[in-house]
Order: C-alpha cells, then sequence, then structure tokens
C-alpha cells in the first residue's frame, strides 16, 4: 500500500515522507491538501503527510480544515527546516523578474527577501513549490519561483538566490490515517465547539489543568457552517494510557457542545540538514 504526499516530485513534502517512512516506500501523489484527506478516507492509500504548520506562516489552512471535516486521526509527526530557494529557467537579474511563482506560505516565509528585492513584482499562486518550478518552463515572461533545491535539479532550473526564507523556518507535517489504523502516544489532539455563553471556553481548559496536563498548542478558526461561532484545536501531553483519555474525554464531554477526537500519537523530532 502506498503513502500520499502533497506532489508532484521536488516537494518538501516528499522530502519529509522519506524521512519519516523511509526511502522503500511507495509515495502516491496529490494535487493539494483536500484531496490528500480524500483519498485516506477512500482508502486509496494507508495514509498520508501533511504540513500542519510553519514556524514563519503559522498554520495551514487547508489541513486545519480537513482535519476538522473528515474523518481521520494523526497518527504521527515530523518536524523539518526548510531552506527555500529563488528558481528561474535563466540566469536573470532580480530586477529583470516580471512574475513570482510560489505557494502561499513559501511566500509568507520569504516576505523580508520579497520585500527587500522584489517589491513591485506581480505574484502567482499555486497549489505546491513544485508545481511552481514547473511552471518557469511555460512561461512566456520573466518569471521566478520559490521552491525547493531538489525541484531546481529535477527541472533543470537555475538558483538565482539560495536560501531565501531564512533562519530557523521549520515546517511540521502530521501522517493522518484512517479512524482505524490506532496509533498510542503521549500526544493528542482534539478539536471542539463550546456553548454560546460566557466563561464556556476557560470552563473547559480548566479540566486540563485541573488534570495537570500541558498544552502546547490551542487555535481558534471560524465556523464556515454557522456565522459568529468558532472552533477550537488543540494540542495536549497525555499518558497515552486508553483509560486516562477516555476519562478526559468523558469530562470535556460536559462542557463543549461538539468534541472530535483526532488520536494520540508519538511527538515527532526536530530534523537537520534538509536542503
Amino acid at each position: 500500500m502506498s503513502y500520499g504526499i502533497l506532489g508532484p516530485r521536488g516537494t518538501f513534502s516528499e522530502e519529509a515522507a522519506i524521512r519519516y517512512w523511509g526511502g522503500g516506500v511507495q509515495l502516491q501523489e496529490a494535487g493539494n491538501i483536500p484531496q490528500l484527506f480524500g483519498m485516506v478516507e477512500k482508502g486509496e492509500v494507508e495514509g498520508a503527510l501533511v504540513p500542519i504548520d510553519n514556524s514563519r506562516a503559522g498554520s495551514i489552512e487547508p489541513t486545519m480544515e480537513g482535519l476538522s471535516r473528515n474523518d481521520v486521526l494523526i497518527a504521527g509527526e515530523i518536524s523539518i527546516p526548510v531552506r527555500q530557494h529563488l528558481l528561474s529557467c535563466h540566469p536573470y537579474a532580480l530586477d529583470e523578474i516580471e512574475l513570482l511563482i510560489s505557494q502561499p506560505a513559501a511566500l509568507v516565509q520569504c516576505e523580508e527577501f520579497i520585500q527587500e528585492h522584489l517589491p513591485r513584482v506581480r505574484t502567482e499562486i499555486v497549489a505546491s513549490t513544485t508545481r511552481a518550478a514547473q511552471l518557469l518552463a511555460s512561461e512566456n515572461r520573466k518569471a521566478a519561483a520559490i521552491a525547493h533545491a531538489q525541484a531546481a535539479r529535477i527541472y533543470g532550473l537555475e538558483i538565482l538566490c539560495p536560501d531565501i526564507s531564512g533562519k530557523d523556518n521549520i515546517t511540521r507535517f502530521i501522517h493522518i490515517s484512517a479512524p482505524g489504523k490506532v496509533s498510542r502516544g503521549k500526544k493528542s489532539s482534539l478539536i471542539f465547539t463550546l456553548p454560546d455563553q460566557p466563561g464556556a471556553l476557560y470552563r473547559t481548559l480548566a479540566v486540563l489543568a485541573e488534570r495537570g496536563i500541558n498544552m502546547s498548542k490551542i487555535e481558534s478558526r471560524p465556523s464556515r457552517y454557522q456565522k459568529g461561532r468558532y472552533w477550537f484545536y488543540i494540542e495536549v501531553a497525555t499518558s497515552g494510557q486508553e483509560g486516562e483519555i477516555k476519562e478526559l474525554l468523558g469530562e470535556l464531554c460536559l462542557y463543549c457542545s461538539n468534541l472530535k477526537y483526532l488520536g494520540s500519537y508519538p511527538a515527532g523530532h526536530h530534523l537537520t540538514g534538509i536542503q
């Protein structure tokens, strides 16, 4: 069985997947993140690796929406350092570039470079950095793309400027799987909504505090279906014991309108040396 990644070849998703699963697994490419969630739900792949957040760009919206809307679990995670490069088909000077193509998160990661060196260049958004690199060959204008160095090697591109996203640029990927693929670990993720009343969030988080459970991430996001309402995503440290999780979920249900358990999984480690 294969595993899903965000394609085409040469993405950071591919790099992270090889580091996470090893080089011997079969990888199946998807055009976008929602498609990856669909592939997992339909059983077309054993699991998939999707980016959930970046140290510079924040949370990845399609992944957060996928966790909320799709019937999946989180089975693991991996964080990798990301080095973005400015690529082109020809060795243009920066002041010659007319068009900059990339993926939204990559543009945010490189915004300081763009503001300083390409402040008036038109930008075009695509689903992945590698797709941006692919499009350069068919572009008539003097265009550049922000992408992985591997994309330059695969598609025969020039690296105009290396490492334009700066230091400490880290992307975290999560391994999503079908609900039946149970994982165990000391990190758990939950999504919940709250009744519209004062102190609702305080009472919910107090459950964690009273149990001595540390929360490493909390994020609120507007509901697409209820105007003015929000849902919350949290990551917490737990023992990984089924009994503890069951008790925690039972108590949280007393305070939440809706509660979705996304699984317990091993906390990921940070990798170095990614180009």
